[in-house]
């Protein structure tokens, strides 16, 4: 082991089991998580993961949070330019590109008229919902698609309530978030055919004070998935598994657009560690 360095502070709502003292640090398993433990584990460095319990802060919350360290030191979301420059990130994506491709949850009755889709202008005509700070939100808008906006904890009702007609999720949260979120809004489906496809990486993202634990998780990451740790578990960790198992992406005939708010370097990681051609 090396000298030691300091821990790797990551931020847990409040409201989550293990703040809640039902589950020990040990026993509790996000995929993220198990990921960035698996990734500090091959990095040899000596450092630990430390969770802070606290109202879980927004994006742009976490952002100025992340750019002093003083709570919080290591953070996951999407990629943006302004991210990119503000903070320090792990550029291997932690969902292997799969975050961008979008499958819808809809009513049933809405099927039918999804399924003729073969266009980008055709799929125009839907309104989508989306969480606020998203930054899928402005790509979508920049395309030219109509957006409602609401809370993430909401938005599933909302589509069941019929506020507008599709909620894209990420190929790998999809059939997950499916299997809970139906039960309280009834009706609502997953389409197993049509998707949109933008490049969007999540990283983890890590304050610029701390620069060495952004090369410990960024080696760890790397050697993650050269020598196919990653791919295991991404296949067979209980969040990502479902997806995997249930909906082929071969199958999928997929719609493509632009993210005009990604650095070349996050282009050259989708290509180097993304499963979609």
């Amino acid at each position: 082991k090396t000298s030691a360095l300091p821990d790797i502070r990551v931020p847990m709502d409040t409201s989550s089991k293990f703040c809640k003292g039902r589950v020990s640090w040990e026993d509790y398993s996000e995929y993220h998580m198990d990921l960035l433990r698996l990734a500090v584990r091959l990095s040899n460095a000596n450092t630990k993961i430390t969770p802070v319990c606290m109202d879980y802060p927004t994006e742009a919350r976490r952002i100025s949070m992340l750019q002093t360290g003083d709570q919080i030191n290591t953070v996951f979301f999407g990629a943006n330019n302004e991210r990119e420059e503000k903070l320090l990130a792990a550029y291997v994506p932690i969902y292997l590109g799969t975050t961008g491709l979008r499958l819808f949850m809809l009513r049933a009755q809405s099927i039918d008229a999804l399924d003729s889709v073969r266009t980008l202008d055709h799929l125009r005509t839907f309104s989508m919902g989306q969480g606020l700070g998203w930054p899928d939100s402005e790509i979508l808008i920049n395309n030219g698609f109509n957006i409602i906006l609401g809370r993430y904890k909401t938005l599933h009702r909302m589509l069941s309530a019929e506020r507008f007609d599709l909620y894209p999720r990420a190929y790998w949260q999809i059939a997950g978030e499916w299997s809970w979120m139906h039960e309280q809004a009834p009706g609502i489906v997953i389409h197993p055919g049509i998707a949109l496809y933008y490049p969007l990486p999540i990283y983890f993202f890590i304050s610029p004070n701390y620069p060495e634990l952004h090369e410990a998780i960024e080696t760890g990451l790397k050697r993650a998935h050269s020598n196919g740790m990653m791919l295991d578990l991404i296949h067979s960790h209980f969040q990502t598994a479902p997806s995997f198992n249930q909906i082929s992406l071969s199958d999928l005939h997929v719609l493509r657009i632009p993210n005009s708010q990604l650095s070349a370097r996050s282009h050259e990681a989708l290509r180097t560690y993304g499963l979609l051609d």
